[in-house]
This record gives structure tokens, C-alpha cells and sequence, in this order.
């Protein structure tokens, strides 16, 4: 049990703050990612079942199972494998399913990422510049960062740009500061 008390460095880590508030929000992502795997690890490894009759290793359909989620995501350990031509193309359908499955989702999930990550180090910054404590209270909240208050900084920071490059004069150079 000690070992979760290593979760409360958490709050002092903003990679590990946008990892949390990134998963809390693409739950539904990774649902429709367990639940493509659970499909495709189902039909392969029955086609593996169907195709490898004799192979000691897939004689019941839960080791079948253990071989397609090794195979689906890409683990291979290479204690079972098919030995008969069909199993094979099974195999190779399999791991090619297997790498699309995780790589389609794994963007939009980036992508949520990095947009919380640059939000919580902007929210960081801000503490550090103003030293309010209402800032470190919501600093040390468990993601810090709402859905709306996400839409709202996304708004108000194309408009803050728009503004800026509007009156900024001719031969000045642009603000290369970035959070």
C-alpha cells in the first residue's frame, strides 16, 4: 500500500496532473479502444482455434485468447505460434489489426494531452508571476483544468492573437513568448 503514496507526488508533477486530466477526459476513446481489441482479439483468436486444430498451444479457446491479445498488441512472446499456413495469415491479421487498433485513437488522446499540458504549465506560470493563492488552489486540484474553462482559453487566446497582431506596429518583432 505504500507504493500509491508515490500517486501524491502527482500534484507537484505537471506531466503526471495532464496524464490524469487527459484520461479523465478521453474515457470514451479508450473505450472504443478496449473494445476494439476485445473484438479483434475474439474473431482472430477463433480463426487461430478454427485453423491450428492440432498446435498444443491452441487447443482451448481461453489460450487462444492469451495468444491474440499477446499478438494484437504487439507483446509476441513468442511461447505459442501457429504452425499451419491459415494460421499464419491469422497471425499476420492479427498484428496488422492489432497496430491499427492502437495507433488510430492514440492521436486524438496525444493531442488532449498536450493541449492540458500546455494549459496546466500557462496556469503554472501564472502562479508564479502573480502569487495568488486562489491560483495554487487550482493548481492543486486533481486535473486542474475544466471542459469549460479549456473552450473558454482556447477562445480568448485566438482572440488575444488576433488582437495583438492588430496593434502591434510595423517594425516591431512578434512576441516569440509561448506557454
Amino acid at each position: 500500500m505504500r507504493i500509491f503514496r508515490v500517486l501524491k507526488l502527482a500534484r507537484h508533477s505537471t506531466g503526471l496532473r495532464s496524464l490524469g486530466a487527459t484520461l479523465k477526459h478521453s474515457y470514451r476513446e479508450v473505450g472504443i479502444l478496449l473494445l476494439y481489441l476485445a473484438v479483434g482479439v475474439s474473431v482472430f483468436s477463433g480463426v487461430a482455434y478454427t485453423a491450428e486444430e492440432k498446435n498444443v498451444g491452441f487447443n482451448t479457446i481461453p489460450a487462444c485468447w492469451w495468444w491474440g491479445t499477446v499478438s494484437m498488441t504487439t507483446v509476441g512472446y513468442g511461447d505459442v505460434v501457429p504452425e499451419t499456413v491459415a494460421g499464419k495469415l491469422a497471425a499476420s491479421g492479427c498484428i496488422l489489426g492489432g497496430i491499427l487498433v492502437v495507433a488510430l485513437p492514440i492521436t486524438i488522446i496525444f493531442n488532449k494531452f498536450s493541449h492540458f499540458y500546455r494549459r496546466q504549465k500557462a496556469l503554472e506560470a501564472a502562479v508564479r508571476n502573480s502569487g495568488h493563492r486562489e491560483f495554487e488552489d487550482l493548481l492543486s486540484s486533481t486535473d486542474g483544468v475544466s471542459e469549460a474553462s479549456l473552450e473558454t482559453s482556447r477562445d480568448t487566446s485566438q482572440e488575444g492573437r488576433s488582437v495583438d497582431l492588430e496593434t502591434r506596429a510595423q517594425g516591431e518583432p512578434p512576441n516569440t513568448r509561448s506557454y
